[in-house]
C-alpha cells in the first residue's frame, strides 16, 4: 500500500513539474512572438521610409537630368555633382533596404538606430 501511495505521489509531482515546464515554454513563446511582431512592425515602417525616400530621390534625379539637358556650361558642373550625390544616396538606400531585410531580431535594435540615422541623413541632404 505504501509503495502504491509513493508511486502515486511521484506521478503527481511529475505531472505537476511537466505542467509547469509547459506553462513556462508557453509564456516564453508568447513573449518571443510579441517581440517578433514588434520587430516586424518596426521593419515595415523602416522599409516604408526607405521606399518613400527612394521614390523622392528618383524624382530628384529625373528633375536634375532634365535641368542638365538644358543647362548652360557654367551650371552643368554643379548639376553633375548634384546628380552624382543623388545616385550615391539611391545606392545607399538600396544597400540599407537589403540590410533591413536580412537583419535578425537579435540585432534589430542596434540596426534600427543605424537605419534611422541613414534615413535622416538622406532626408537632410535632400532638403539642402
Amino acid at each position: 500500500m505504501k509503495i502504491v501511495l509513493f508511486f502515486s505521489l511521484i506521478t503527481l509531482l511529475s505531472i505537476g513539474m511537466t505542467a509547469c515546464k509547459e506553462n513556462l515554454k508557453s509564456e516564453q513563446t508568447s513573449e518571443n512572438t510579441s517581440l517578433e511582431n514588434a520587430m516586424q512592425s518596426s521593419k515595415a515602417q523602416v522599409n516604408k521610409n526607405i521606399s518613400d525616400l527612394q521614390m523622392t530621390v528618383n524624382t530628384k534625379i529625373t528633375e536634375t537630368e532634365n535641368q542638365l539637358a538644358s543647362a548652360t556650361e557654367e551650371t552643368k558642373a554643379t548639376l553633375n555633382q548634384k546628380l552624382e550625390s543623388l545616385h550615391k544616396q539611391l545606392t545607399d538606400l538600396e544597400i540599407l533596404s537589403k540590410k533591413v531585410s536580412v537583419t535578425t531580431a537579435e540585432r534589430w535594435a542596434d540596426f534600427e538606430q543605424q537605419a534611422s540615422q541613414v534615413v535622416a541623413e538622406v532626408k537632410e541632404a535632400l532638403n539642402k
